[in-house]
């Protein structure tokens, strides 16, 4: 049961980390289409493995804490703040900027902080 649940929480990870830095990417970068989709996959696969790894006792450097915490957090924030406003109100033309500019930045600085206070306590 637990190695399913691993499984499942890491693959979720890695998508939501997928599409929320191939989208700011796409949006905010005038990056081709291959190299977006290169850096987005090297930043799932690491939310992915730091997720897989986090389930386990190993310890975790405080920066890898830190940046994997605030790219889930991030991805989450975007997501939420992306298609929520889409669904509770159907003709919202602000939703892209609202998971942009305000979902997605205080995301990141929760789950930065919410990783290095994971990291600490893991350390103790």
């Amino acid at each position: 049961m637990q190695f399913t649940f691993r499984v499942i929480v890491s693959l979720l990870m890695f998508g939501i980390v997928l599409f929320f830095i191939q989208t700011i990417l796409l949006i905010t970068t005038e990056l081709t289409g291959l190299i977006s989709v290169a850096l987005s996959l090297v930043c799932a696969a690491c939310v992915g493995w730091y997720s897989w790894q986090s389930f386990s006792s190993k310890k975790m450097s405080v920066s890898a804490s830190v940046l994997n915490g605030a790219l889930i957090l991030g991805g989450l924030g975007f997501i939420f703040g992306f298609f929520g406003p889409m669904l509770l109100v159907q003709d919202t033309q602000q939703a892209i900027f609202f998971g942009i500019l305000v979902a997605c930045p205080i995301g990141l600085i929760l789950g930065a902080i919410g990783g290095y206070v994971f990291a600490s306590r893991k350390r103790d």
